[in-house]
């Protein structure tokens, strides 16, 4: 039984074969193709560390149904480039053959062998001559692979040139925030107790140090300051009171990070609100290898916190009127000193209101889900004046942002809006005038959350 099975298991096999019609004789008879592993066009960016060469692996493949031993020649050959442009239109400059050296002009690939190299040393210290002179040239190398063998093995010829472009880049040290602004918040009204606050200086290397150490020196001069005011139209102030870190790396380091220490005191707080600026340029490296970029200026805003300026639950009550008001809702509305205003509000009416009010303790009220900017936007003022009961005064800038914008008629009266300062709660209730009709505000701010 056993015997039938094997006979009838080999007639199958014998009919698979047949049926596949594989000429395993012609499969032997064809060429193996040798091909670069790289070819074609392709840029190879090298960090500048000032080196005077530099060697490059390149790499042959070898395919075939059966082994074929084959012998590879590498040579330079600028007609590569001929090639290559006739189908790529490109400017391309060639490298003189003299800035090139083989390893070996020639590789032998056993019968087994698919993969050899050969090494190719570029003279970088040539390169970079030809650069300085041309620095908009791009420069190849070109190779072209070839075989003696006559039978059996042959180039691929779409794949046996290589134009190496050789691109030298210089290593910089990178500022973090470069060209940006990093804005940190000191909020004294309600973190009396805050005497100084920090704040990081990165710098980072994009490659692996590898035995380069780094003492880099800064600039914060005031013509910093000058140069931005002058470009954005702005008018900071210098930040006071800070000290510079130590910024050093070393040897086997890729980031240095230093404090900057800023005296709180030395802001003297604001009601309203107010930011300086600190300029930091990083001038030198300290390391003629690896130079930072170019205009390496990072700006560090800090902004002493507005004491008014945040979210508040708005409640509306019963006595308010003549607006699509609901007696007893809490809405979430944000409060802004006129400084934040300015920066934040692009609202016209607002904005033109607080051309006109020009005192920095105002406080603005935009609406009570900060929209509704004309209809209901107060302008005010906390007083020292004493409204009893340890309350103080509110005054009224503006009923309403036309009023402050000079747009309508002055119509606000029976003001007798208070602050509390033990429940830091602003009470609103005066009366004043639309276009169409009367109107009372009557409303409290409470559970104030700071803006950042």
């Amino acid at each position: 039984m056993k015997t039938k099975y094997l006979l009838l298991l080999l007639s199958l096999a014998i009919g698979i074969s047949c049926d596949d019609g594989i000429d395993t004789q012609e499969l032997e008879n064809t060429p193996a193709k040798i091909y670069l592993a790289t070819s074609g066009y392709e840029t190879y960016s090298i960090l500048d560390f000032g080196e005077t060469s530099k060697e490059f692996e390149l790499y042959v493949n070898k395919s075939g149904f059966a082994d074929r031993e084959a012998n590879v020649n590498f040579a330079y050959d600028a007609s590569a480039v001929d090639d290559y442009i006739s189908s790529n239109p490109e400017d391309l400059t060639i490298l003189p053959a003299s800035l090139g050296k083989f390893e070996q002009e020639s590789v032998f690939m056993a019968g087994e062998q698919t993969l050899s190299k050969t090494k190719l040393a570029i003279d970088i210290a040539g390169v970079r001559n030809l650069i300085a002179e041309n620095p908009s040239a791009k420069f190849v190398y070109p190779v072209r692979i070839s075989t003696p063998e006559k039978e059996n093995v042959t180039i691929n010829d779409q794949k046996d040139y290589l134009l190496m472009g050789i691109e030298l880049i210089t290593p910089y040290a990178i500022l973090k925030n470069k060209g940006a602004i990093v804005e940190t918040f000191v909020d004294v009204h309600r973190n009396p107790n805050l005497t100084e606050i920090s704040i990081p200086l990165e710098i980072n290397l994009p490659f692996e140090n590898d035995g380069y150490t780094f003492d880099f020196t800064y600039s914060t001069d005031s013509e910093l300051l000058d140069a931005y005011n002058y470009k954005y139209g702005t008018n900071y102030e210098l930040l006071p009171g800070f000290t510079m870190p130590q910024l050093k790396m070393a040897a086997d380091e890729n980031q240095c990070v230093g404090n900057i220490k800023v005296d709180v005191s030395a802001m003297p707080p604001s009601i309203g609100g107010k930011a300086y600026l600190l300029p930091v340029q990083i001038t030198s490296s300290g390391n003629e290898s690896i130079p930072v970029e170019e205009n390496s200026i990072c700006y560090f805003k800090v902004k002493m916190v507005a004491k008014w300026s945040g979210a508040w639950s708005n409640t509306i009550h019963s006595g308010e009127s003549g607006l699509s008001t609901s007696a007893g809702t809490t809405y979430e509305t944000f409060l802004y000193s006129r400084a934040d205003a300015l920066d934040l509000i692009t609202e016209s009416t607002l904005v033109a209101a607080l051309q006109r009010i020009t005192d920095e303790e105002a406080i603005v009220c935009p609406g009570w889900a900060g929209t509704m900017f004309e209809q209901c936007s107060p302008i005010i003022k906390v007083t020292d004046k004493d409204a009893g009961n340890g309350k103080k005064v509110v005054e009224i800038l503006a009923g309403w942002a036309r009023e402050g914008a000079g747009w309508e008629a002055e119509t606000m009266g029976n003001n007798k809006s208070t602050y509390d300062p033990v429940k830091n709660e602003i009470y609103l209730d005066y009366t004043g005038k639309f276009g169409w009709g009367d109107y009372h505000i009557q409303r409290t701010f409470s559970n104030q959350k700071t803006l950042e």
